[in-house]
Parts: C-alpha cells; sequence; structure tokens
C-alpha cells in the first residue's frame, strides 16, 4: 500500500475511512477517473493537501470559526477550487469524510440518510439527512463567498502570480 503523492490529492473529489477485508481501516480517496487508498487516516491526508496549498489548517479554521461563529464541521476552503466539506460518510472508527463543494452534483434522499451525487457519476452514502448535507453546503458557499470578497482566498487571474508563489513555497518545503 503506497501513500498517494499529494499533488494527486489536488484534484480531490471525495475522501472517506473504509474497512477493508485482510486491510483494515484505510482511507478512501477519490480524484478524477479513479479510485485509491491510502494507509493514512483522513485527518493526515487533509493535513498533506493543506502543505501542498502551503495553507496553515490552524489560523485557516480559526478563520473559518469567527467567519460562521462555529467551531465543529468546518468547511475548509484550501483554494478557490478545493473547498472540502466534513460530512459522516463513515459508520465506525473515522466517521467524518470530505467531499469537495466543486464536484458535487446533487443529494438523493434515502430515509433518514442520504446520497451524495457526484459530478463523475458516483454515489456516495452519506448518514447524514439531505437538510443537514445542504445546511453544511451552505455553510461552505457562504464562506467561500466571504473569504473570496475579503480577498483571503487566491483566484486564478490573467497572471496567476498566485500559482507561481505556491511553487516557490513547496519548492522550499520539499
Amino acid at each position: 500500500m503506497r501513500k498517494i503523492p499529494a499533488a494527486e490529492l489536488a484534484g480531490l473529489i471525495a475522501l472517506r475511512s473504509v474497512c477493508l477485508p485482510g486491510r483494515g481501516r484505510l482511507s478512501q480517496v477519490l480524484v478524477p477517473g479513479r479510485c485509491s487508498y491510502d494507509p493514512r487516516r483522513v485527518r493526515s491526508l487533509v493535513e498533506a493537501l493543506a502543505r501542498h496549498y502551503a495553507v496553515d489548517l490552524t489560523a485557516l479554521r480559526r478563520r473559518c470559526q469567527e467567519r460562521l461563529e462555529m467551531r465543529n464541521y468546518l468547511p475548509l476552503p484550501i483554494s478557490s477550487q478545493l473547498v472540502l466539506v466534513p460530512l459522516t460518510l463513515g459508520r465506525e472508527g473515522e466517521k467524518t469524510g470530505y467531499v469537495n463543494l466543486f464536484a458535487l452534483e446533487g443529494v438523493e434522499e434515502k430515509g433518514e440518510n442520504c446520497n451524495l451525487l457526484l459530478k463523475e457519476g458516483t454515489r456516495l452514502p452519506c448518514w447524514l439527512s439531505g437538510a443537514g448535507v445542504r445546511e453544511r453546503l451552505r455553510r461552505a458557499r457562504f464562506l467561500l463567498w466571504e473569504l473570496s470578497a475579503a480577498g483571503l482566498l487566491p483566484v486564478p487571474g490573467p497572471g496567476e502570480i498566485w500559482r507561481q508563489k505556491l511553487e516557490i513555497i513547496r519548492t522550499l518545503l520539499e
């Protein structure tokens, strides 16, 4: 079992913890076109992703707490194209997984729970109600709008100078 490089995680669609027979608990990583497994916990993968984008997770969480006036289940706007929304995607162990706000096409009600419909055509079971998922998605959109309006998220532009800065920081960190 290999660790997935952070560059491959950059196109993340969803991230959750699963238990496979004979392998134990692993993290399932959905990226466009494929599904991979990583031996690290979901939390470690989110930290690796933040390092790849040169984002200070502690400062980001603090800023999100101030904007949303809440402490738990905060969306994580890592970049203008990657906003991780925390959802209950597992039943045992590490229950919280993440879905990229921009990879989600819809929510399908299923009794007390729901299915997440991803843009690539995958259905992902979620143990929250449809209304609960939609509320978390609203929070993520609001937070993205707030941070973008305040100039706190890099947005691709004509010069894409922010991308160059990230590349310089990544080179220094490696």
